[in-house]
């Protein structure tokens, strides 16, 4: 082989190299790029569903909390809607999240077992020692999306 046949075969094994090394380049590009935005884009479906359900359960536990200071449980229908989204917390929610869900609950079903009381009385309770039902819960749900949001 003379020189110049090699020097043709050392060119043309060069820019077969440079096009391997620059698809594969593309490739693990493009392959990083739609990997990253379709954990993203299942991170922020997640993140919405759970704001909705989180939103569904604080809906039907203040209904019930309010309804328990003035009325007591006959039957546990009412409570029903209140442990279905329970269920669907123990699903996707953090083990923190379900915890105040569950204690929530258990603090409605305690208020139902309590004679009704009056307006005032619950105003009155409020003011003195800023009862709060819903707190644990909707903190435990927010540093649940802090941590979420932080995944993106």
């Amino acid at each position: 082989m003379d020189t110049a046949t090699q020097s043709a075969a050392i060119t043309a094994l060069a820019a077969i190299a440079g096009s391997v090394v620059g698809g594969l380049a593309s490739f693990a590009t493009t392959y990083f790029t739609q990997r990253n935005q379709a954990h993203h884009d299942f991170v922020s479906r997640d993140a919405a569903h759970r704001e909705e359900l989180y939103s569904q359960f604080i809906k039907e536990a203040a209904n019930l909390y309010i309804d328990s200071l003035d009325k007591t449980l006959e039957n546990a229908v009412p409570l029903m809607g209140m442990y279905s989204l329970i269920g669907r917390i123990r699903l996707v929610g953090s083990d923190t999240v379900l915890a105040a869900a569950e204690k929530l609950a258990e603090t409605i079903v305690d208020s139902y077992r309590h004679p009704p009381v009056t307006f005032e009385d619950v105003y009155k309770g409020v003011r003195e020692s800023q009862v709060d039902p819903l707190k644990e819960f909707t903190e435990a749900c927010r540093e649940e999306r802090k941590i979420m949001l932080k995944r993106l």
